[in-house]
């Protein structure tokens, strides 16, 4: 793969390329399109069964609108832990939205029998790609957490944050409070992580009212030494951060806890640090300095690898729709994210959501979604590209998706023997599905499976 030029693509190109986003994006059960990938002025389309996502105001609250989920697999977190990957997902039908949790000890080829993760009793789940359920590993022990049900609630019902925890491996789990501090929610876009002894959880609120700069929330951070039991004050981390777009954290092996998140005019990705001492925030840079100011919903996070401590190497993967830039992108940073290499696109300009892990011996690798070339038909799939070299050079990209099936959201975890990649897909207009495939350090693509 090349180095990012920054320069304008082709137009023809470009404008082609976009158009075919816009129509996979009506495929997908996800609010909102991004701005560039539609016609100057045109609202954006409806996701696939959902009612059109209103226009922001000052305070950064969307209208009152209804989502309508597919059923099947609406919501996917994965989490390794030693020899065991720890699979968390949300599943909607007509009766509502379940989160359960599974183990496979043999890299994803096989997964123990679903065990449902109960809640505070009648809280209920809202979940969605993009504001999924999250799991973490601490102390031994097992953390959820997911935005609970408000019926008649804007934002499809999103309501404050609850969790779970279980101390038997999965096996039974015991409702727990959330951790914010501002009970009112929604709490939403959130991030869960774990250095093995601190719990640490960032999400996005509008506890302040009308924040500086429309389309924002605040960011807010807290973190718990007991496994979910308490949790410290919160902290926020930046008044204006995007309303909608997911977070993603990493702790390096000092404690560093690293927060990626997309920031406020321009609407590129920011990142910082939690010092594990002080617990104090330091904003540290911007990854991916493409100045993008869109004052709506993008729903476009990021994703963080981290290798060592006290000065870590760190790889983020990002997404932009600014025209000129527009696509999908690896950066490295060598001191603990204070700069960045110049941005390396993965994919085309239609690349959008994405994650990345390291593997045995630095390999990286990265996965996304991006209009299929083959299909020539707008549909998005699931692409995966490896790197041995610190990211410095990445194979091209492989599609790891069924031919003409829209997927979108994948994630990625290191394995004994690789990576495994999970991401989401609609076989039919109202069904979603759970696909996963086994990626080889040189992208070898190992099995296959869809449930």
């Amino acid at each position: 793969m090349r180095a990012l030029e920054f320069g304008p693509y082709a137009a023809v190109v470009r404008n082609a390329r976009l158009a075919s986003i816009a129509v996979a994006a009506a495929l997908i059960a996800a609010p909102v399109l991004a701005e560039e990938a539609r016609p100057a002025g045109e609202p954006p389309p409806a996701a696939a069964g959902a009612a059109p996502a209103a226009q922001q105001g000052a305070g950064g609250d969307h209208a009152r609108h209804v989502m309508r989920l597919p059923d099947g697999v609406v919501s996917l977190d994965v989490v390794a832990d030693g020899a065991k990957l720890h699979l968390l997902t949300g599943k909607h039908s007509g009766s509502g939205t379940t989160i359960w949790h599974q183990i496979s000890t043999d890299d994803g080829k096989s997964w123990s029998k679903e065990v449902e993760v109960q809640g505070p009793p009648g809280a209920g789940a809202t979940v969605t790609r993009g504001s999924d359920a999250r799991l973490a590993s601490v102390n031994g022990k097992l953390v959820a957490m997911w935005m609970s049900h408000v019926a008649d609630n804007p934002h499809g019902g999103a309501g404050p944050m609850i969790a779970a925890r279980s101390e038997d491996g999965g096996k039974t789990w015991t409702p727990l409070a959330g951790p914010a501090d501002w009970p009112r929610g929604p709490h939403s876009f959130f991030t869960l992580s774990s250095d093995g002894r601190t719990l640490h959880a960032a999400w996005l609120d509008s506890r302040d009212g009308p924040p500086p700069a429309p389309g924002a929330q605040g960011l807010r951070y807290a973190f718990s030494t007991d496994a979910g039991a308490s949790w410290s004050k919160n902290l926020t981390l930046d008044i204006a951060s995007c309303a909608c777009c997911w977070t993603t954290s990493k702790a390096d092996a000092a404690g560093n806890l690293y927060v990626l998140y997309r920031d406020k005019q321009p609407s590129d990705m920011a990142i910082g640090v939690v010092d594990p001492k002080s617990r104090q925030w330091t904003r540290l840079s911007t990854v991916g300095a493409f100045g993008w100011d869109f004052p709506g919903c993008p729903h476009i996070g990021g994703g963080l690898a981290i290798r060592g401590g006290k000065t870590p190497e760190i790889h983020a993967v990002v997404g932009t729709r600014k025209k000129e830039n527009a696509g999908f992108y690896h950066l490295k940073s060598a001191d603990g994210g204070k700069s960045w290499s110049e941005p390396q696109r993965l994919g085309d300009e239609s690349a959008t959501h994405g994650d990345i892990a390291i593997g045995k011996e630095g390999r990286l690798a990265a996965v996304f979604d991006m209009v299929d070339p083959e299909a020539n038909d707008g549909t998005l799939a699931i692409y995966a590209a490896t790197s041995s070299d610190d990211g410095a050079s990445w194979t091209e990209a492989k599609r790891l998706s069924p031919l003409k099936i829209t997927a979108t959201h994948p994630r990625v975890v290191a394995t004994k023997s690789g990576f495994l990649a999970l991401w989401t897909e609609q076989p039919a207009p109202n069904e979603q599905r759970l696909a996963m495939k086994a990626i080889g350090t040189n992208l070898e693509l190992g099995q296959a499976g869809a449930r």
